[in-house]
């Protein structure tokens, strides 16, 4: 079932972007895969120790593959999606949850397709999917880490080694990427940031 809400008001886990917020989705994504017995993740943001730990004392196996410095590849500020694919080598339904935070706002609309096709393929039955996408652009080419903090909270930590251009999609042109997933639920926050939460289609999951 699809849900989107709009999260406004002065509540301090809502403080503008950058400062950081805290995580509907990601706390949704967590506690259910905390539900299954030794649940395997995969992260495919920036290497980060915080998140690194969060994830290891929860799930019964994290793996990392840090899929914008793949893609990076050898020109500034153009990423090269036909040598980074080769890195999610991963077998068929090898993973519960996979967390892509806004890589997709980074892809052209056919590594979106294929980003999506990949990810169907390493998910298990149940397997969700979880991204973020910003709704204004931001100020730098450079990207960030979002880094889980107490309570499903995240800030924002820059990479200055790593720059990708930027691409805005609505939500429907955003979802229909992702067409062959079910969506379970999105969120706007007002910073402008959105969250979204997917499944693979015809899972019992609620």
């Amino acid at each position: 079932m699809f849900s989107s809400t709009t999260r406004n008001g002065n509540n301090s886990d809502l403080e503008s972007f950058p400062v950081g917020y805290t995580s509907t989705i990601l706390k949704e994504f967590v506690e259910t895969l905390e539900g299954l017995k030794d649940a395997q993740t995969l992260d495919m943001g920036p290497v980060c120790q915080e998140n690194l730990s969060f994830f290891a004392q929860r799930m019964g196996r994290h793996y990392v593959c840090d899929m914008f410095l793949r893609l990076k590849g050898g020109k500034r500020n153009e990423p090269h999606p036909a040598d980074g694919w080769r890195h999610l080598d991963y077998p068929d339904r090898n993973f519960d949850g996979i967390q892509l935070w806004d890589l997709c706002d980074h892809l052209e609309e056919e590594d979106v397709r294929r980003l999506a096709k990949l990810c169907l393929a390493m998910l298990r039955a149940t397997g969700l999917l979880m991204l973020i996408a910003f709704e204004n652009k931001p100020t730098s080419s450079i990207i960030n880490t979002f880094v889980i903090g107490q309570d499903c909270r995240l800030d924002i930590r820059p990479q200055p080694h790593l720059e990708l251009p930027w691409k805005f999609r609505h939500n429907r042109a955003l979802t229909s990427l992702l067409s062959d997933f079910t969506i379970v639920r999105s969120f706007r926050y007002h910073s402008g940031i959105r969250e979204f939460l997917f499944k693979k289609p015809g899972s019992f999951r609620d």
